[in-house]
């Protein structure tokens, strides 16, 4: 197991052998130098300090003999003269000690820099290790508003980078706050940029910082910072952290922020760690410990007041979102075994196409189903996904009320949040579960029917899965459907196998365009097969938005970085110039326009539209191209949209979204004559649908011509 206390260096434990600390966590003082937003021991006088010498004395117990890490913090450590000796004094007493940590707001670059190299210094001559970590809670402004002092991140910044030239390992650490939600992204490119570690906690209500639940800073964040958040722990646990451990601090994290449980252990729940405070005082957990005195024999002392972690279990641990860094808990690994057995079951044994019959179409009235096992691409899904399982959930509902849905995902806690943009009246109906845990074996051994809700069937991995539900339901004799689903791109022979067995094996077939039907005649289905628009129409159509922007100054883009699944006679690189470019132009063409780069997909997997968006805003640097951070419900966007003068559609649930309410648009169809050019074929807007190449020979009077023709072409809300 590892663990972290408010450093970076990780220590492997075995299962304690006696009673006594492997851990250190020491609050060398009690005063600070910054005025933190989540932290008020600013406001405190000076308090009673040990000196080096006590604390030497009190480490020399027996009790601490097995002590392996010492990590020091305040308060802020460098306000204090001797805070060097504390470090070179623990390394005296201590006979085990293999590490030495801090964490300093780095505000006093000349005093860290001389404690700390004297430190790391002392500690290398004697074969140990020294590390720390500078708080840095975002770039520029947003750290200086978090600290609470002018020129905090400039002071910290050079700090850090001090540190790392004098060869002393640190990285830096962001303490996420309600301020600083939207500019986490700001932070970790500039961490990149200058080749900085970053690590990411949440404030949490800590009672030696003296804050409480009225604090509104910590862990008050409202819907949309949430959803913002979950995306952006997503991004960090596949996409940047590469340490197991922190990854799994990450997920914990997920789980709290979902309305769960800490998924993780902690060292304060048993003997391995103590906190002392700068009185001398130790607790059971520093968050949240009652400070109690050592006296003169400090192993009986800690003894006495064991109840105390009790009480801590029972009362604090569940929802404690403190980064200590530590294995799962053991609830949390027996329920990951569980699900890991589960998943064989489900999906072990890959779906055979060739000894795949097609069985027959058999139409059930979706009222006379209980029970719906929802499938899709749900995890990762787009704000069209979600108006697609809104209209979904909302047919099946219509005549039954009282239906039960069961929704898999990929990654479940997105979807906890994400379909917190459905109605209410739908939302009380469906519970979420990963794809890959003994709720879905259950869900699939119980449910009336499985619908595939939505999306394409495309070269996605996945399809695997979706085969073996629908063989699994198809062994069973209960229905299978196909509702609403674009069909390809498929040019990867094992995904089309997939979905060929997808579609011999569903009951019903629903798909949202001619050419998705066509595709599966030519794979000879030869069940009845219904082409009906997106399945996001009826819940866009429900909402009664129409389009009123005749007056606006306001152009609304839904753009999205090209990928491989849609390959086409141009690259990424290409495709991305063919944007700028374009963009660029309708600056020049409309003046007084404010352009808006909005996100259909917030998402990391699946390529986040508000990541691509800033990169191209960066590159182009005019003010009047905004890219807002703010995740959006699809209600949401529809209203944009709505209120905009004009549309640029990329994303596909865009050009849906824009077509039903009668939204002046065009779309830039990145499919390569895919489902974007389908759907507009089928609502007879050809002329609307433009390729990159149409697209990069476009001048202003052309656009403006384009802008023109939309608008008088404008319809109403069906």
């Amino acid at each position: 197991m590892t663990i972290n206390l408010g450093a970076e260096n990780h220590l492997k434990f075995s299962t304690p052998t006696s009673l006594k600390p492997q851990v250190i966590n020491y609050q060398v003082n009690d005063i600070c130098n910054a005025r933190c937003v989540m932290c008020n021991v600013w406001m405190r006088q000076v308090a009673i300090q040990q000196t080096p010498d006590s604390f030497s004395l009190l480490l020399s117990d027996e009790y601490f003999s097995e002590v392996r890490h010492l990590g020091i913090t305040g308060g802020e450590p460098t306000l204090r003269p001797d805070l060097e000796q504390f470090y070179e004094n623990a390394l005296k007493v201590l006979p085990n000690l293999q590490h030495g940590h801090f964490i300093t707001n780095g505000f006093s670059q000349a005093r860290a820099l001389e404690a700390y190299c004297k430190v790391k210094a002392v500690y290398a001559a004697r074969g140990a290790s020294f590390a720390g970590m500078v708080s840095i809670d975002g770039v520029g402004n947003v750290h200086n508003l978090i600290r609470g002092r002018q020129n905090a991140f400039v002071h910290a910044s050079v700090t850090l980078f001090a540190l790392r030239e004098a060869g002393i390992p640190v990285i830096a650490c962001c303490t996420i706050v309600k301020e600083n939600v939207y500019a986490l992204h700001d932070l970790l490119d500039w961490a990149k940029l200058h080749g900085i570690e970053l690590r990411f906690r949440m404030a949490e209500f800590i009672d030696r910082l003296y804050v409480d639940q009225s604090n509104t800073h910590i862990r008050a964040f409202e819907p949309h910072e949430v959803k913002h958040l979950v995306a952006f722990f997503h991004y960090l646990i596949h996409f940047y952290e590469t340490k197991s451990e922190i990854c799994r601090t990450y997920e914990s994290i997920l789980s709290l922020l979902t309305g769960g449980v800490r998924l993780t252990g902690c060292p304060y729940q048993s003997s391995q760690a103590i906190s002392i405070d700068c009185e001398g005082r130790f607790s059971h957990c520093s968050p949240k410990g009652i400070p109690h005195s050592l006296g003169s024999m400090p192993g009986l002392e800690v003894l006495k007041f064991e109840p105390d972690r009790k009480k801590l279990l029972e009362k604090h641990c569940s929802q404690c979102i403190h980064d200590y860094h530590f294995d799962w808990s053991p609830n949390e690994s027996m329920k990951r075994a569980s699900n890991a057995l589960s998943n064989q079951q489900l999906y072990g044994e890959p779906v055979d196409l060739a000894v795949i019959q097609e069985s027959d179409y058999w139409a059930i009235e979706p009222g006379r189903l209980n029970h719906i096992l929802l499938i899709g691409w749900y995890g990762t899904e787009t704000a069209g996904d979600i108006a697609i399982l809104a209209g979904v959930i909302g047919k099946y509902a219509k005549n039954h009320p009282n239906a039960r849905f069961t929704l898999l995902s990929l990654f479940p806690h997105y979807t906890a949040i994400t379909i917190n943009d459905l109605p209410a009246n739908l939302l009380s109906h469906i519970k979420v579960f990963d794809y890959a845990s003994e709720d879905a074996k259950l869900a699939a051994d119980v449910a009336d029917a499985l619908v595939m809700a939505g999306g394409p069937l495309m070269d996605i991995p996945q399809t695997a899965m979706i085969a073996s539900l629908f063989f699994r339901f198809a062994e069973r004799a209960r229905p299978r459907i196909i509702e609403g689903c674009g069909i390809g791109p498929l040019n990867i022979e094992q995904y089309r196998d997939n979905v060929i067995a997808i579609a011999r094996l569903a009951t019903e077939i629903t798909v949202r365009d001619h050419d998705s039907a066509k595709r599966l005649r030519q794979w000879d289905i030869k069940k009845p097969i219904e082409v009906q628009p997106d399945p996001a129409r009826d819940y866009i159509r429900s909402l009664g938005i129409a389009w009123n922007g005749l007056s606006s100054e306001i152009i609304t883009c839904f753009l999205r970085e090209l990928t491989s699944e849609y390959p086409q006679a141009t690259t990424q690189e290409a495709a991305e110039k063919v944007l700028i470019d374009f963009l660029q132009q309708l600056l020049e063409t409309y003046p007084q326009a404010r352009i808006e780069l909005l996100a259909m997909h917030y998402f990391p997997i699946g390529n986040d539209d508000r990541l691509f968006a800033r990169k191209i805003a960066a590159k182009i640097g005019n003010k009047r191209l905004i890219v807002p951070m703010e995740p959006l419900s699809p209600r949401e966007l529809i209203e944009r949209m709505a209120c905009s003068a004009f549309c640029i559609a990329m994303r596909f649930h865009s050009v849906v979204f824009a077509h039903t309410i009668g939204a002046p648009f065009i779309a830039i169809d990145y499919t390569a004559g895919g489902k974007i050019a389908g759907f507009l074929s089928d609502m007879g807007e050809e002329k609307r649908c433009f390729d990159f190449q149409k697209i990069k020979l476009l001048t202003s009077d052309m656009i403006k011509e384009l802008v023109e023709d939309a608008m008088k072409s404008v319809s109403k809300v069906e």
